[in-house]
């Protein structure tokens, strides 16, 4: 069904004549009293139709963006600067839920955590890649998972790829998807055939650059969600997360999603001291890391 063709999304435009720049202002439809079926569904059963619904409206609200996408509205949870961009596609998302009645918390990017009543949490980076989707760089997502207090616990993942609309999915011990079908990691690989995704930034950790020296090709999308979606499908052989300054390293809310997304999809995702990667699912807990299709990648490693 297409974006107009549920009542709430229509809502989405009807609704969205006060902007976040104006007192009080508020993006996408009413709330509505009630609760939907969303809401009496149990714990840890699929929501993947919730998700879905979500990505829709998150992508479709920040094609219709009006105004400076880059303009600062204040600082997210973690104290980095909140653009319009990332404001606009999180009040997306929150008001799709109260409109749906879905009891779900939310630990997000911009917000923090917001308890609502749930049992379970949504972990929500609204815009992952704000700086590539400033810049014009056509590769920043939203990622979303279904969880509770720690990492391992997520059950539920979707990564949108807010350009090209690829739409990863995962439900723990179900398997992986790519627009509905499913995906493996590559396994076995080529060793004199590597792709690696290695974050090069200006505060990457000096080992950074020696791994990319052990890829025939390096690749790096700056979404970390997207990069680890590459390692899933079998388009890169290795992501690598290594960040000198603690501000710089990945939270939970950028990669919640894409970590089930790997494992689902039979690759691991590993601390740097190489045991598998679990953290606090808080808006304060951060982490390097390194994702893999095939375990033997890990031995050509520095």
């Amino acid at each position: 069904m297409g974006f107009g063709g549920t009542p709430m999304l229509r809502l989405l435009y009807k609704h969205n004549e006060q902007r976040l720049d104006r007192p009080g202002g508020t993006w996408g439809p009413p709330l509505r009293s009630g609760h939907s079926s969303i809401s009496r569904k149990a714990v840890g059963r699929p929501m993947k139709g919730l998700l879905l619904e979500l990505a829709d409206a998150v992508q479709h609200a920040v094609a219709a963006i009006e105004g400076d996408p880059s303009e600062v509205l204040g600082r997210g949870a973690d104290g980095a600067p909140s653009t319009r961009i990332d404001r606009v596609a999180e009040e997306t998302v929150l008001r799709v839920l109260d409109y749906e009645g879905a009891a779900l918390n939310v630990l997000s990017e911009e917000a923090g955590y917001v308890d609502r009543g749930g049992k379970a949490t949504l972990v929500l980076d609204p815009i992952d890649g704000t700086h590539n989707a400033l810049r014009g760089v056509p590769a920043y997502s939203v990622s979303m998972a279904i969880g509770h207090e720690r990492l391992s616990d997520i059950q539920e993942a979707l990564v949108r790829d807010l350009v090209s609309g690829a739409t990863y999915y995962a439900v723990k011990g179900g398997g992986a998807l790519l627009n509905a079908r499913p995906i493996r990691v590559r396994n076995p690989v080529d060793l004199d055939d590597l792709v690696f995704g290695v974050y090069l930034g200006s505060h990457a950790a000096p080992d950074a650059s020696e791994v990319a020296h052990r890829a025939r090709r390096v690749r790096a999308l700056g979404a970390a969600s997207l990069d680890l979606c590459l390692v899933a499908r079998g388009a890169s052989d290795l992501y690598y997360m290594h960040s000198s300054i603690v501000d710089a390293k990945l939270r939970a809310v950028d990669i919640a999603g894409a970590v089930l997304i790997v494992r689902e999809a039979g690759g691991l995702v590993l601390d740097l001291k190489k045991k598998e990667l679990d953290m606090a699912l808080t808006s304060t807990a951060r982490t390097d890391l390194v994702a893999v299709g095939d375990r033997r990648t890990l031995d050509v490693l520095p």
